[in-house]
């Protein structure tokens, strides 16, 4: 999610999840099999050539997601300067299996140095913790799903949304505060197979509305 306070971007990343779990499944599988393939028979080969091009393959398909993510944000938010949260592998250890593994594994650095060229302004990373737990209006602090609903103000938002506005704060005052400004304006959206190109200018552009702001985080 990104903000610049009054306009929000959601950018789904399921396509991206279906990456990561596809990659380890068919992964584990080859990897049981290159175990009862005898080393240096042509099965092993094959298996050890497949291996290779399986998880080139997906390195592929996510660094061109992660383009066109990053394009959809710069592209609604022209001017501004990123403020990205920074990467949190290590809350993996604190989490079970499944949730540990899509952490682990999220492109968290290679979306904010994209962001980092892409942008104006380029980007910072700060740390957001707690962020997706803090009410931006009163300040409370409660977990909660993906709609973030606060039992003091009664804010209701996605939780991304309320994480990326006060990553915001973070950005601009060095601390989270109370009384943010909570977009009104939130655009759901998913990364496109294939570039649209624009109508005026050269292809690679994913759309989006561009919104005046001088900070936006992400």
């Amino acid at each position: 999610a990104a903000t610049d306070g009054r306009t929000a971007v959601v950018v789904s990343g399921r396509e991206a999840k279906a990456i990561q779990q596809g990659r380890n499944k068919l992964l584990a599988s080859i990897r049981s099999r290159i175990d009862r393939a005898k080393p240096g028979s042509r099965r092993h080969k094959r298996l050890q050539r497949r291996k290779r091009q399986h998880l080139g393959k997906c390195a592929r398909r996510m660094r061109d997601l992660v383009h066109k993510a990053t394009r959809i944000v710069a592209s609604a938010f022209p001017r501004a300067r990123a403020v990205v949260g920074e990467a949190f592998n290590d809350a993996a250890r604190k989490m079970g299996r499944r949730q540990a593994q899509q952490v682990s594994q999220a492109a968290n650095g290679r979306a904010t140095r994209q962001l980092g060229y892409k942008m104006a302004g380029g980007a910072k990373t700060v740390v957001e913790s707690y962020s997706s737990q803090t009410c931006p209006v009163c300040g409370r602090r409660q977990k909660c799903r993906r709609v973030y609903r606060c039992g003091g103000c009664g804010l209701i938002a996605p939780r991304d949304v309320v994480g990326s506005s006060n990553i915001r704060a973070i950005g601009m005052y060095g601390e989270m505060r109370t009384q943010q400004p909570v977009p009104t304006v939130i655009r759901f959206v998913r990364p496109l197979r294939k570039y649209p190109g624009r109508p005026h200018g050269p292809p690679g552009s994913s759309g989006g509305t561009p919104a005046r702001s001088s900070e936006v985080a992400a």
